[in-house]
């Protein structure tokens, strides 16, 4: 691993933090635009980062989008969806938020092996320490 680039996911792997699998769905999760939503239910109060997760593993399991999902399982109302869907606020999210919501790793564990990546390759020149990458 010293001297090889590394994108803060594969780093996960690396440590046996995470599987590729849960990384594949978070980069897909991250490319979605369904994300947005996720995360407005949850700066709007309406979610807590374990209802994410629920509905999550139901999209896994029905193909559903989040916001059907969610209805779906009761975790939000129409009113709700409306208010989500009109918050037009961009946000790049982060592939470690990411991983936290869908339940691959906990908040903590990911602030701490953030670090430690950050520490380990803090005189790459080519890498970008971002968490939004693979």
């Amino acid at each position: 691993m010293e001297g090889k680039f590394m994108f803060f996911g594969e780093y996960l792997i690396y440590k046996e933090k995470i599987s590729q699998e849960d990384l594949n769905f978070a980069l897909k999760f991250q490319k979605d635009e369904n994300i947005m939503n996720a995360i407005s239910a949850i700066t709007n109060g309406y979610l807590k980062y374990e209802d994410i997760s629920k509905i999550m593993d139901y999209m896994r399991m029905s193909g559903l989008k989040f916001n059907e999902a969610a209805v779906n399982l009761r975790l939000l109302n129409n009113e709700q969806i409306e208010k989500i869907l009109s918050d037009k606020e961009k946000v790049q999210h982060q592939i470690g938020e990411i991983l936290v919501m869908c339940g691959a790793i906990g908040k903590i564990e990911i602030e701490k092996e953030l670090r430690s990546f950050l520490l380990q390759f803090q005189g790459e020149t080519l890498l970008q320490p971002q968490m939004n990458a693979a």
